[in-house]
């Protein structure tokens, strides 16, 4: 097989998507400067963002070029690539009946779900110092209105002199 053309499989891949590059930067959560990159040859994309791009991209030749793409960019990443990883050992039993077949990793999900546990108890915690620093700003403004009409009196209780 020819050497894969990151760029080429990453225009063929919007192509067949019919998008634009704006349009694909933003299935992707990427900027269109980035697609560009990728479309020149400058860059190429994360593993997430070729794992998504395989996500769109229905059954096809292009589809099949991604896969290479997926297992090399596997390959060049994983410490501990043995070469006997499989595509479909790194994303997970496809389901049927979808638009796509695609899974995603199993343990993937399970740390993706230990992440937003622990990142909903940090937003919690830190609303909770939010409003108590709230209260506080209330507390001291009060206290300021207090002295300001304290001042006040006293200003217009002296005597001219």
């Amino acid at each position: 097989m020819a050497e894969l053309n990151v760029s080429q499989v990453v225009r063929r891949v919007r192509d067949k998507l019919q998008v634009s590059q704006e349009g694909l930067s933003r299935l992707l959560n990427a900027t269109k400067g980035a697609v560009q990159h990728w479309e020149r040859g400058r860059n190429r994309p994360d593993l997430a963002r070729l794992l998504a791009m395989r996500q769109l991209c229905p059954p096809s030749p292009e589809r099949k070029d991604l896969d290479a793409l997926i297992r090399k960019t596997q390959d060049e990443v994983s410490p501990l690539s043995d070469g006997k990883t499989s595509l479909r050992d790194m994303i997970g039993p496809s389901r049927k009946g979808g638009k796509f077949a695609f899974g995603f990793p199993r343990e993937g999900l399970d740390v993706l779900r230990r992440d937003n546990q622990r990142l909903q108890r940090q937003v919690v915690k830190l609303q909770l110092a939010l409003d108590k620093k709230t209260e506080q700003v209330r507390i001291l403004e009060d206290l300021a209105k207090d002295l300001q009409r304290e001042m006040a009196k006293l200003r217009s209780a002296e005597p001219l002199g």
